[in-house]
């Protein structure tokens, strides 16, 4: 096992930045998967364009114990939208402004939302006012219709929320609702994410764990066979 991760420390040490290819859809099976092996992701960057392209969503891979991050500000000059699902398109959390002085968004670090298991996620960008929803066409997410009359705007705007939505118990199908502005270039700032592992990447990884164990296996019996 130390040799496998002697391995792969390496390739998790590399880091890098994506870029959108043609357009990533808005659904877990048209999302657009970022293969590298196991490669931390810096950033994410794409377009999104009004009514022709008003939703992008991703497949990354987080690790528990380390504290996701995502951020549009300083990387888009339209409204945007941050979502995150789990590998069954489950929603965990989801933000619309970063603060009351920006209309950019954040899924901040250490949030009582963030994800405590390793494995596929499903991040999301939208502008305002376009939302993911179930199959039923339920939104996931909460909107203001779902906040009490005496809750402050800013604070529904600004707050992180999970999916307290009319059908945030099902999984997500797509995105709707309204589309309020035409979109733009957008860049996502990452921490503690990374890219999937192809499944070529891991097949060479246990192989070569498995050899440099069993390296380390014949290499001890043979100090034992000399010590005797």
């Amino acid at each position: 096992m130390s040799a496998l991760v002697t391995a792969l420390s390496p390739l998790q040490a590399q880091a890098f930045t994506f870029t959108e290819v043609d357009d990533a859809g808005e659904s877990l099976s048209t999302a657009q998967v970022i293969p590298s092996g196991s490669s931390l992701l810096e950033s994410i960057s794409g377009t999104l364009s009004g009514f022709d392209d008003p939703a992008d969503l991703f497949q990354i891979s987080l690790t528990s114990g380390q504290s996701f991050f995502a951020s549009t500000v300083s990387g888009a000059d339209f409204d945007t939208r941050l979502f995150l699902f789990d590998a069954d398109g489950v929603g965990i959390y989801f933000n619309d402004d970063s603060s009351s002085g920006t209309l950019q968004s954040t899924l901040p670090a250490n949030s009582s939302f963030t994800p405590t298991q390793s494995g596929i996620y499903y991040l999301g960008i939208s502008g305002f006012d376009y939302n993911p929803v179930n199959a039923a066409g339920e939104r996931i997410f909460p909107s203001f219709t779902d906040f009490p009359v005496d809750v402050p705007a800013e604070n529904i705007f600004t707050g992180v929320f999970g999916p307290t939505g009319p059908g945030g118990d099902a999984p997500l199908s797509g995105f709707d609702g309204a589309i309020l502005n035409s979109g733009g270039s957008y860049t996502i700032s990452l921490s503690q994410a990374e890219a999937v592992p192809e499944p070529s990447s891991i097949l060479a990884l246990l192989m070569v764990g498995a050899s440099g164990t069993a390296l380390q296996l014949r290499s001890q019996r043979k100090q034992k066979h000399n010590q005797a």
